[in-house]
């Protein structure tokens, strides 16, 4: 397999135009045949199944974004490709949590490459009602919509989206501002041999530079034997540095990283919706608008401000304790616990939202984890 790497000038994702074409969050319920709700953007259970048929692939495009804040990032990971669509976000904590990892946030910049590689595109064919919704049909009609909502996953792209970002993070907002300011320099991808200021290595000097890999595919086994994130002290980021052109050696032109991407490191990046009248499946229409979003969306709302913050700190905290002394381990590794088990309340009250308890229940839910944030 090998790839065609295009250096863009600006974000990849902006060029798709879809209709109903959705980003994956890493769920397993963004497969083939699953029951798709269009008032919450998301995909319920498994209602039609069929003939998986491959449509073709392999290709691959490489894009800079400098500075991208995490709003910028959230409409690459999550949602509709088309962008002006309300989504709601429940379940798919683990890719969520991502977009703070390579994104700006409070105290905070960064640089981020990112590959994408379209390893095939699928669609599902000679479709039928599964057995179990059949059934339902006939049972309990009530329930059908409640599962199957009004579309279905018709047709879905595996691959993979790699980030590879640099990073500073800084003590406070007091140095993240004054960094703001003061320093010209954006690109935070350095080469040894490149001279930095005194004004620039003065403004780092307490702050913690890194470069990280971050993946919704699958870890090719180069990555994973030389690691994931090096994480250096601001007085040196030689180290840094160094694992930084290891990377790029190997993922650009000349690298074997696309050569690499074996089938089962390929995972879904994103899926196109279909409604069932023009499937044929008129059973499966449901009868009325259930008039759930609005509630779901304020909800969702909350809770991603919350999460936002949480993994904020998350980040910042396990920069610094990448680079602690022994003496300043204990703190920063309890505040870390601390957050960690907010995070999880957090992205657990997500899950339960993703299965639509209904509203008053999710919302108690995710009250109870947000009263757990300090």
């Amino acid at each position: 397999m090998k790839a065609r790497l295009l250096l863009l000038c600006s974000c990849l994702y902006a060029s798709f135009t879809y209709g109903d074409t959705f980003y994956a969050l890493g769920t397993n319920k963004e497969t083939l045949g699953m029951g798709f709700s269009s008032e919450v953007n998301m995909p319920l259970s498994p209602c039609v199944t069929g003939d998986w048929i491959f449509q073709g692939g392999s290709q691959g495009e490489l894009a800079f974004q400098q500075g991208m804040d995490s709003t910028t990032m959230m409409n690459s990971v999550s949602g509709s490709v088309r962008g002006s669509v309300n989504f709601v976000i429940f379940g798919g904590s683990a890719k969520f949590s991502m977009r703070k990892k390579t994104t700006e946030n409070r105290n905070s910049i960064a640089s981020t490459l990112m590959l994408n590689y379209n390893g095939g595109n699928y669609s599902l064919e000679n479709r039928r009602i599964t057995d179990e919704i059949a059934s339902l049909i006939h049972t309990d009609p009530a329930a059908v919509v409640g599962r199957c909502g009004d579309s279905y996953i018709h047709s879905l792209t595996k691959g993979a989206n790699l980030y590879v970002t640099a990073k500073l993070y800084f003590r406070d907002k007091t140095e993240y501002e004054w960094f703001q300011t003061k320093i010209k320099i954006r690109v935070l991808f350095f080469k040894k041999t490149i001279t930095k200021t005194k004004e620039f290595s003065n403004a780092i000097k307490n702050a913690v530079y890194s470069v990280q890999v971050h993946t919704d595919g699958g870890l090719t086994p180069y990555l994973q034997s030389i690691g994931t994130s090096k994480y250096c002290r601001g007085t040196d980021i030689s180290a840094c540095t160094d694992y930084a052109d290891q990377l790029f050696s190997y993922l650009l032109a000349g690298g074997n990283y696309a050569s690499d991407l074996t089938p089962e490191l390929l995972k879904p990046i994103k899926y196109t919706v279909e409604p069932y009248e023009k499937s044929g499946h008129m059973t499966l229409i449901p009868a009325s608008a259930n008039n759930m979003p609005a509630d779901y969306l304020r909800i969702s709302g909350r809770l991603r401000g919350y999460q936002d913050l949480v993994n904020d700190e998350i980040e910042r905290l396990k920069a610094f304790i990448a680079v602690a002394t022994e003496a300043e381990k204990p703190a920063l590794e309890a505040e870390f616990a601390l957050r960690q088990s907010e995070s999880n309340a957090l992205a657990d009250a997500g899950e339960y939202c993703a299965t639509l308890p209904g509203v008053y229940q999710c919302e108690q839910r995710v009250e109870q984890a947000i009263a757990q944030v300090h």
